[in-house]
């Protein structure tokens, strides 16, 4: 046997323990910290614990408004129109709406129904007012499709409904109409 393995042969052996390692290694594990019992919290829902809050008391923001827009004020009207701001001065809140070419009259005209409409989908605290500014908004549609007569006019009467029932049969159609265009029934 050659002195290298011997020298190899010691180091395989583990040394044996002292009474120092011992009462060190009982040491440590008596006063080991304890082990995590689960995955720290989702952060989706501690946000939610923060905004579900504040949601309840500003109201429901710009960007859901636009989101929904079409279903606020008709797809006609919506096509030529957008939610901006909502400005908060005091008690007071207002919609701001840019509006391109006609459609802001249109807008101004149908103001009480379009608030309606938008205190209805965001509740007490939504806007009290709304302002109509006309000028481009953010996207413009530049290629719109062209409508004959008949669906002009279908949609220029569409979202003037007073009754719940009109709004209801309106609703459907443009559901019906929407499903037809995508090819489904």
């Amino acid at each position: 046997m050659s002195p290298e393995d011997a020298i190899l042969g010691d180091m395989k052996q583990r040394p044996p323990t002292s009474s120092l390692e011992e009462m060190a290694a009982h040491y440590i594990e008596a006063r080991r910290g304890r082990r995590v019992r689960g995955t720290a919290p989702r952060a989706g829902v501690a946000a939610g614990k923060i905004l579900r809050p504040l949601a309840r008391k500003f109201g429901v923001g710009i960007e859901q408004l636009r989101a929904n827009w079409a279903d606020i004020v008709g797809s006609r009207l919506a096509q030529w129109s957008e939610p901006e701001t909502v400005q908060r001065q005091g008690a007071s809140r207002t919609l701001v709406i840019r509006a391109r070419g006609p459609a802001a009259a249109v807008l101004q005209a149908e103001s009480r129904r379009v608030l309606d409409r938008v205190r209805t989908y965001t509740g007490a605290q939504g806007p009290t007012r709304i302002r109509v500014i006309q000028g481009a908004g953010r996207k413009q549609n530049t290629t719109a499709p062209q409508m004959n007569k008949q669906q002009v006019s279908s949609q220029v009467s569409e979202g003037v409904e007073q009754t719940a029932e009109a709004r209801l049969l309106s609703a459907l159609k443009r559901f019906d109409r929407s499903v037809k265009s995508r090819g489904g029934l």
